[in-house]
């Protein structure tokens, strides 16, 4: 089964393809950055990961449902974690603002 995510950080197109024979890969404004092709992903550490110039690294997370996988995605720089895309629950319009 294959699922796509697709979502927008600070002008960056951000794609997340998810297959069970292929792994999960990150693409970033159409260029792969990043891809995992282990089978199980235990969710407290990052899937994927890729550095978006000064804005941080952009970190990936599955969080796994029952038959399917869902992401989460986090902007780090520095010391600060600001979560900007959930596949399963609405952000706030804080978190919103903040990822536009």
């Amino acid at each position: 089964m294959r699922k796509e995510f697709e979502f927008t950080v600070k002008d960056h197109k951000v794609k997340i393809v998810n297959s069970w024979s292929r792994g999960a890969k990150l693409y970033i404004d159409g260029d792969c950055r990043d891809q995992d092709t282990s089978f199980l992903a235990n969710g407290k550490t990052a899937l994927l990961s890729a550095k978006l110039g000064e804005l941080g690294i952009l970190e990936v997370f599955p969080k796994s449902a029952l038959i399917s996988v869902e992401m989460e995605a986090f902007l780090i720089k520095g010391h600060e974690k600001q979560h900007v895309y959930s596949s399963q629950k609405r952000l706030n319009l804080t978190e919103q603002r903040l990822a536009k």
